[in-house]
């Protein structure tokens, strides 16, 4: 400590002066990289919530005195600290997504809640829960469900169908037909009496994915097109691959759907082809008896004629049968309803690799394939995709070199080492800025400032005032505690003796 008072006692005001900023700005320094280092790394904690979840989630963490970060619309907590907040704040339900839930019956009591209260509020929960599963779809941000569902009426001998919207939003990529058809589904089997076809499905962003009264995903005018020509591609791929090897193939496959739904209805009669519709017989019988006078003259037209003659008898019988019987044509009806799917084009590219040729010397010669080849790949991949030349469907079939994969570098598999920077490289980097920092101020701040350098002896006063040439003898010839003295008197004097070792070095210059 005394070393240090008598090293401050001799450093003049301007040294002085600088070795208060160097200390300062070493501590200034020292306190921030220490409070950055010392800062605990931040981890993804939320992204995408609403507004009232993210605030009730922010809630939820200041009680539990957790550090929050946040950046716009998501929350960061520390690192070693995130899987336990997620954990509390499952058990206390949120982050709540979406809309209230079965949650809702909690808030409503027996003695006031009417028929139409708790109607209602069954409704609501039920949109909410359906929300809640919806969410769950990979890739759903946000979902929202409304139930048009109609109250029994007293005397009505039909009640409406109810009917749902559905409306999505995509946090990343787009709503499929697939994904669309499963929440169609997944609300109807849900709702009691609701059609699958009553369901509409709505993007946030591309619009109507599922139309009330279609049972079809009709998406942009085609009907899951893009989905079909993934599956078609990868099937040609599958048995393309399997002869020329992985990554010698290339496939591109374009549909063009037909859209349109048509009903018909057809009635064809045969006029060859008869039928017996009904067959009828009528039968008659007349029987008819009357009497005979024998034979007529003029005496029997006579009132006295002779009426005494033998008379006799007649008898008639006639019988009638009548047959009717009624054709009909041969008559076929035909009822049928053409959904929007078919394919009324298909064009396929297919691209193979010429045969590669390891060399003896490490080197590769690359050979085109034969027409004999090509054609049998052909007729595989029209045999696979159900090639129809009078439906104008094409289908190319080249030969041509791939270019070579670019090497860009190694790959970096983990390791223990790579871990550890991963995880724990920008506190390296702060321990290492800090570190250089404090040698620069130590060796080129600090140390100059605080070194004196050993001066030669001051002379006595009579020396002083003696030519210069008897210096060095009067200095040797000085007895110990003189050149105590000569030291004191030098650390006193600077000034003084900066000229006097001045002078001495011009005249040894000279």
């Amino acid at each position: 400590m005394q070393g240090l008072v008598s090293v401050w006692q001799v450093l003049p005001a301007t040294k002085r002066i600088m070795l208060v900023g160097a200390v300062a700005a070493t501590i200034f320094v020292f306190s921030i990289l220490a409070r950055t280092a010392s800062a605990p790394t931040m981890s993804l904690l939320y992204s995408g919530l609403e507004p009232s979840a993210s605030g009730e989630v922010i809630s939820a963490l200041e009680r539990m005195n957790i550090e929050t970060e946040v950046r716009g619309d998501t929350i960061f907590v520390p690192s070693n600290r995130r899987d336990f907040v997620r954990m509390a704040l499952a058990q206390e339900g949120l982050p709540q997504q979406g809309q209230a839930g079965y949650e809702l019956f909690e808030s409503l009591n027996g003695f006031s809640t009417t028929s139409d209260i708790f109607d209602v509020t069954y409704w609501r929960a039920m949109e909410g829960e359906l929300a809640r599963t919806i969410l769950s779809t990979p890739g759903v941000s946000a979902a929202r469900v409304h139930i048009a569902h109609q109250r029994n009426v007293s005397f009505s001998r039909r009640a409406a169908e109810p009917k749902a919207v559905v409306t999505v939003t995509m946090g990343r990529g787009t709503l499929n037909a697939s994904q669309a058809k499963s929440i169609r589904y997944l609300v109807a089997s849900s709702v009691p009496n609701l059609p699958a076809e009553q369901v509409a499905v709505l993007d946030s962003t591309r619009g109507v994915i599922l139309s009330p009264g279609k049972t079809d995903a009709i998406m942009d005018g085609q009907v899951d097109a893009q989905d079909r020509e993934k599956k078609i591609e990868t099937d040609i791929l599958d048995i393309i691959e399997a002869r020329v090897g992985a990554g010698n193939a290339r496939v591109q496959v374009m549909l063009e759907i037909d859209t349109e739904r048509e009903a018909i209805s057809e009635r064809v009669f045969d006029p060859a082809g008869r039928v017996i519709s009904g067959k009828e017989t009528t039968e008659v019988t007349e029987t008819s008896t009357g009497a005979n006078s024998g034979s007529i003259s003029v005496s029997s037209n006579l009132p006295e004629g002779d009426t005494n003659a033998n008379g006799g008898s007649s008898n008639s019988e006639r019988t009638q049968t009548d047959e009717t019987i009624s054709y009909d044509l041969s008559e076929i009806r035909r009822e049928r309803e053409k959904a929007p799917g078919a394919i009324k084009r298909l064009s396929v590219a297919v691209l193979v690799n010429h045969i590669e040729t390891q060399n003896g010397d490490g080197t590769s010669t690359l050979t085109p394939r034969g027409d004999n080849e090509l054609t049998q790949l052909r007729e595989l991949v029209s045999m696979a995709v159900g090639f129809n030349e009078g439906r104008g469907d094409t289908l190319t079939v080249q030969n041509m070199p791939f270019q070579p994969i670019v090497n860009d570098g190694t790959t970096v598999e983990s390791s223990l080492v790579s871990d550890f920077m991963q995880r724990h490289l920008m506190t390296a980097i702060q321990i290492a800025v800090l570190s250089i920092v404090t040698l620069i101020l130590g060796l080129f701040v600090v140390k100059p400032v605080l070194s004196v350098k050993s001066l030669p002896a001051a002379p006595t006063p009579a020396a002083v005032a003696a030519p210069a040439t008897e210096a060095p003898a009067l200095t040797a010839a000085a007895p110990p505690d003189a050149m105590e003295a000569l030291k004191g008197l030098a650390s006193d004097k600077t000034d003084e003796t900066a000229t006097l070792i001045k002078a001495w070095l011009e005249e040894d210059a000279a």
